[in-house]
């Protein structure tokens, strides 16, 4: 019973402590960064969607006005004469063209969505085991390190047993 432990590693068990605990802080704030990116990328999306629908109700409607006026040019012309419609046949091209542009996007914007949110979600069913860890088993463990460090420590400050020589 006379005997002492050999106590020699304290200040590596306090290393292990700190590296935990900085890496617990750099674990829960990746995990922040990414859920921050993936409400980014939803809200983009999102925005998106409602965008694209208000341009192609801007473009539809500069559409029908381009359509308008090359009736217009049409009725107006002389029987028997030619028509100088080209301004407003390039018009209605070109305003056609914009309309397919904004349901293409609409279309693209569609076909995203879902895939995103799968990709979240299974995003969401890896990491949560991990944030779960990081918040209950990491912060025992941190805790039993702790009072380890201490408890070594006041054993190392207690005076050795008298020796009966």
């Amino acid at each position: 019973m006379g005997e002492t432990a050999q106590v020699n590693s304290i200040d590596a068990l306090k290393n292990l402590y700190e590296g935990v605990v900085l890496f617990r802080e750099d674990a829960k704030n990746s995990l922040i960064s990414v859920e921050m990116e993936c409400r980014r990328a939803t809200d983009f999306l999102s925005h998106q969607r409602v965008y694209w629908a208000e341009e192609l109700k801007r473009r539809k409607e500069k559409l029908a006005m381009a359509q308008s006026e090359l009736h217009k040019k049409k009725l107006q012309a002389k029987p028997g004469g030619a028509v100088q419609d080209s301004d407003q046949k390039e018009a209605v091209r070109v305003a056609t063209a914009r309309v397919r542009e904004a349901e293409a996007k609409i279309e693209t914007v569609k076909k995203w969505v879902s895939p995103l949110q799968h990709a979240i979600d299974e995003y969401h069913g890896k990491s949560r085991p991990l944030g779960d860890m990081l918040e209950g088993q990491l912060e025992k463990s941190l805790g039993m390190l702790e009072r380890m460090i201490i408890a070594l420590e006041e054993y190392v400050r207690l005076s050795p047993p008298p020796t009966a020589d």
